[in-house]
């Protein structure tokens, strides 16, 4: 019974480990492959038939390809480090770097609406003054982007649930745990920031998430493993 539990103990370390660092290394080679999209994305952007594309409307479609370009790289560099834990406990896992960086795409554009959502704080007026916003009056805003979030939470289960060819019960277990992951997130993003918003919101989610997601992830992969 000792050495199971430390068998367990060492595996859920082993990929807390695997994870925490991939989302470390994965945020800096995902943030400096989205700089470098930067005067790709200047000049292919204006070319596309989109609403506001050759207008001050250029800057919101820069920036989500940015963060999309560097979702990509980010979400391939976590499903490398995950999966070298991975593929000793699951027969089926090649997929679960595609899977996972696939994910993190929708992650990411629903991350960056967010962070630019106005949750409290100061609003200046067309007249010239001020007036102060708390969260409840910001409350739809708030509902409807931490609504996209958890949607793409739940993509990025069912991509890499898929990927690991889970059954039925495995798949709920691992979109629910994805998606608690985010919401807890997306709360402190909210409490904490409280309208700063912006860049400075995405590190601080990801200080929020990083732990969360790999203690409840390494639980649950370890029930999933072990559960036949």
């Amino acid at each position: 019974m000792a050495n199971t539990s430390s068998f367990r103990l060492a595996a859920w370390g082993r990929w807390m480990l695997s994870t925490v660092i991939g989302l470390i290394v994965g945020g800096f080679v995902g943030t400096g492959a989205a700089f470098l999209a930067v005067p790709l994305m200047n000049i292919f952007i204006p070319l596309l038939p989109l609403p506001g594309a050759n207008t001050q409307g250029a800057i919101g479609y820069i920036l989500l390809g940015c963060a999309i370009a560097g979702a990509v790289v980010a979400g391939a560099v976590i499903g490398t480090f995950q999966w070298f834990v991975l593929q000793r406990w699951f027969e089926h896992s090649r997929w679960w770097i595609p899977a996972t960086a696939i994910g993190w795409t929708g992650i990411a554009v629903a991350i960056t609406i967010l962070t630019y959502t106005h949750v409290a704080g100061t609003v200046g007026q067309a007249n010239g003054t001020f007036i102060e916003t708390t969260l409840w009056d910001n409350a739809g805003a708030i509902a409807r982007s931490v609504s996209g979030v958890l949607i793409a939470a739940l993509l990025m289960g069912l991509f890499q649930a898929f990927a690991l060819r889970f059954t039925f019960l495995k798949v709920l277990l691992w979109i629910a745990m994805n998606v608690l992951a985010f919401l807890i997130a997306s709360a402190i993003l909210i409490i904490w920031v409280r309208g700063a918003g912006g860049m400075f919101g995405i590190p601080v989610f990801f200080a929020a998430y990083s732990p969360v997601y790999a203690a409840i992830s390494g639980v649950i992969i370890l029930r999933l493993r072990t559960s036949g």
